[in-house]
This record gives C-alpha cells, sequence and structure tokens, in this order.
C-alpha cells in the first residue's frame, strides 16, 4: 500500500489540479457522488477471513477510486481489506477531490485452541496411555475444555485415553464455544506371543509295539520338535527318540517343553488292541438301540475294561435347562451322567431341554461329559483342534452321507456342572479356548452320545 501524508493533504493536492491534471473523464461538477459499499460489516481478526469493497462514481464504476485506510492513511492495493487485529477499521474511497462517507469494519478477535498430544501410538492393552493437553491462544486450558472420542461421539472423563482395540481415533477439544484441531492417535494390537503346541500322528496305533505315532513340537511358526523335550504326563517318562508305541491298550497323553514353556494342551495317543481292527473302527457307522452313530473313541477305563463311543448322527440347538439348580452332573462318569439326575435325585428330565433330547434317542443314549467331548473334537479334528482341519470335512462327510447334521463351528453343551447356574461347554473352534461356563439356560448345540463296552 502508498503511504499518503495524510486524507487531508490529498485532498488540498487534489484541489489545486489544473482541468487537465484531473482523472480521465472528471469534471468540476460538485454533485459527483462517491460511493463505498461492502459484503460484510464482519470479519474475523485471524489475518484469513477478509471483507471486499465496492466503489462507484455516479453510479458506475472507475479504476481510478482509490481506498484508503484512515488509520495509518494508506491506500489498498486491492479491494479487498484482512487484519489479524481486532476491533473498528475506517475506510474512505476517494476520487479526485471528491470523497466517499467512511466505511466501518469490525474485526472480531480470534481464540486458539489447540489439541496436541504426548504420543501418535499406544498398545491396545489397556494400560498403555496417551495424554492430551488443551491450550487456548498459548494457555493451557485443559482442565477447563471437554476432549471427545470422535470414533465413540464421547467425551472423555478427563484428558487421557487408553484402549483394548487396535485402530486409528481421532480426537477433538472443545473449550467454551471454540472447537480445536483434529488429533489423531493409533492404537496398535498386542503382538502375538508365541505358543508351544504339541501335535501327534497318527493320534491311534495298535497295541503291536511296531506301529509308531510320531510327535511335533511347534513354537510360533517354528517346528522346534528336535529341541523340544516330550514327555508322557502319567510316568513322566522323557520321550528322545520323538516318537511312541506300545504293546498296552490304553490312552496315553503327552506334553511338550521348550524354551522354559509347558504346551497347554496335551496330545493323546489310543493304544487299541489289534484284534479290534476292522471290526470297531473310528468313523465306522454303527447302531445302538435303535439309532445310528459315529464310532469316535474306544477307551480303556481304569479298570481295563474297554468302551466304544459313538456320536449321534444329528445335533440340535437346546437350552441345558430351564432351572437354577445343581443336577449333580460330575466330570468323567460317562453315561452315567444321563441317568443319574433322573434316576435318583428326583429332577424333571422335561426341565433339561438337552438332556431330554439324547435320552429320546433310546436307551443309553447321554448326554456326553466334558472329557467325552474333548474326545470327539479331538478325533474330528485328528488332534489339530482346529474347525479347519481337512479332518473335519472328512467326518462330516460321513455324516452327511448317512443322512446326519454335520458338526458346526459352535459351542457344544457337556453335562459338568460348574455351579447351580453355570455349566460347562466345549468349542469346537480351536485350542485357544476350551471350556467355558455360560449359564444354563442359553441356547448352545447338542450331539448325544452312546458308549457299549467292547468284548
Amino acid at each position: 500500500m502508498k503511504k499518503l501524508f495524510s486524507i487531508f493533504t490529498i485532498l488540498a493536492i487534489a484541489f489545486g489540479f489544473t482541468a487537465c491534471d484531473m482523472p480521465k473523464n472528471e469534471t468540476d461538477d460538485t454533485t459527483t457522488t462517491i460511493t463505498l459499499s461492502k459484503d460484510k460489516d464482519t470479519i474475523a481478526a485471524d489475518g484469513v477471513d477478509f471483507v471486499t469493497f465496492t466503489t462507484l462514481v455516479n453510479g458506475e464504476a472507475n479504476a481510478d477510486v482509490q481506498i484508503v485506510y484512515l488509520k495509518d492513511n494508506t491506500i489498498l492495493t486491492e479491494n479487498k481489506f484482512f487484519t489479524t487485529v481486532a476491533g473498528e477499521h475506517k475506510f474512505k474511497a476517494i476520487y479526485g477531490k471528491h470523497s466517499s462517507e467512511e466505511v466501518t469494519i469490525t474485526a472480531t478477535a480470534t481464540t486458539s485452541v489447540v489439541l496436541t498430544a504426548d504420543k501418535e501410538t499406544i498398545l491396545a492393552d489397556g494400560a498403555d496411555t496417551v495424554t492430551f493437553t488443551v491450550t487456548v491462544d498459548g494457555v493451557d486450558k485443559t482442565s477447563e475444555s471437554v476432549i471427545t472420542v470422535l470414533n465413540y461421539k464421547a467425551p472423555l472423563e478427563g484428558n487421557t485415553f487408553t484402549e483394548t482395540v487396535a485402530g486409528e481415533f481421532i480426537f477433538k477439544a472443545k473449550y467454551q464455544e471454540f472447537v480445536s484441531n483434529e488429533v489423531k492417535v493409533t492404537v496398535e494390537a498386542l503382538p502375538v506371543p508365541k505358543e508351544l503346541k504339541i501335535k501327534v500322528s497318527p493320534n491311534r496305533i495298535k497295541a503291536d509295539g511296531i506301529e509308531e505315532a510320531m510327535f511335533t513340537v511347534t513354537y510360533g511358526e517354528d517346528d522346534v520338535t528336535a529341541d523340544a523335550e516330550i514327555y508322557n504326563t502319567k510316568s513322566n517318562e522323557i520321550i528322545e527318540s520323538k516318537k511312541f508305541s506300545s504293546t498296552v491298550v490304553g490312552s496315553y497323553t503327552f506334553r511338550a517343553r521348550y524354551d522354559g514353556q509347558t504346551t497347554g494342551v496335551s496330545a493323546t495317543v489310543e493304544v487299541y488292541d489289534p484284534e479290534l481292527a476292522g471290526k470297531y473302527e473310528l468313523g465306522s457307522i454303527y447302531e445302538a438301540n435303535g439309532s445310528k452313530g459315529v464310532i469316535y473313541a474306544i477307551k480303556a477305563d481304569n479298570k481295563g475294561v474297554t468302551w466304544c463311543y459313538l456320536f449321534s448322527l444329528d445335533e440340535e440347538d437346546l437350552q441345558w435347562s430351564t432351572v437354577n439348580e445343581w443336577c449333580n452332573c460330575i466330570n468323567d462318569k460317562g453315561a452315567w451322567n444321563t441317568s443319574d439326575p433322573f434316576n435318583y435325585y428326583g429332577q424333571d428330565i422335561n426341565n433339561y431341554p438337552a438332556f431330554k433330547w439324547c435320552v429320546e434317542h433310546g436307551e443309553g443314549w447321554f448326554l456326553p461329559s466334558s472329557t467325552e467331548l474333548n474326545w470327539m473334537w479331538e478325533a474330528i479334528t485328528n488332534g489339530e483342534r482346529d474347525f479347519d482341519a481337512p479332518s473335519v470335512a472328512e467326518w462330516n462327510k460321513i455324516i452327511t452321507d448317512n443322512g446326519g447334521e454335520p458338526f458346526c463351528e459352535d459351542y457344544y453343551w457337556s453335562s459338568n456342572e460348574t455351579s447351580d447356574d453355570l455349566v460347562e461347554v466345549i468349542a469346537f473352534m480351536d485350542d485357544s479356548v476350551v471350556c467355558l461356563d455360560p449359564k444354563k439356560d442359553n441356547k448352545y448345540t447338542a450331539r448325544a452320545a452312546y458308549r457299549f463296552k467292547v468284548e
């Protein structure tokens, strides 16, 4: 902008012009009217918001009109004005010896609200914390401000944030009626810890001392079989060869130790009588008391009696019970899990839909215990405990080929109580969750079981 001595000097000089010195088309007509108008009365004193002026000479635009900022008598270089100074700002338009009426623009003070975070990234562990600070025109006003998590549309209870869900979270602060900038915080998922697992294949061998079960131990994605210590959970015998055979019929469980860890889930090897080969095979159809089932386990009990276990071809989503009371169902009781409550303790079986449905398959059919369900889960996954294991599809094909309903990726009722209103279910999903304790009146899947003594 050009600096003038004063508006009065300008006007005095203008009166001294001769006719040839006047702006083009100007006459000495005292009726000349100069108009200065504006598109708004108020702007924000933020150096960005601006007002636009319009000048007219006798109602027509004229490029020779100048706009003077009266605070310091400078001439605007364009017809716009912005400022960072709050208050009233006055202007006039001049044309030759003529000037317009004063025009006043009010610049309102702005409040700068700035939200900052001491971290850009935290872990989704519910403990790692980001702390926010709110400044208003450079002054800390955190305690007087409200910080909102835009993802949840909810305010923080203070100025800190923790989270257990991974993702990007956006925050804004408000001080009185003024709103801050947005701040993004990234919540990173917790690193997946390496898990030690043991697998065995096959998980059923003949008691001939020749057929062998081979162990594999993994730590995360790494095969650590060679360096892991594999042991029999009952005898604590170390399996140096990483393979197992036996001439004694029974069920054998094994765990592995590596890098200070022990496998959470054991591997089971069923050793069966070679004379039973071809007579009772896992996965074969067997009819018991009018209902068909699939053989899923052949187990010897602690008295040396061998039992063959079946599961039903069908399944049903049902409540465990409609009442909350102890039913006296105890783990590892096999077929007696179903009969005890109703034969000896007087409960009404109509209050126990899952039990009733199993019993209606015929004499000897029962709701399996959690141990028996785990055998079932081991069998259909071939010990992998993963619903995506190829063997699950093979077992489901046997079921559907015989008119049954395939296993689903769900929780299955066991007959084992843990309280008057809770009972164990087995997750037919993976080996991360073995048993849960839901309420008895929830609906989960029931599949009936049957066992008979192998002669």
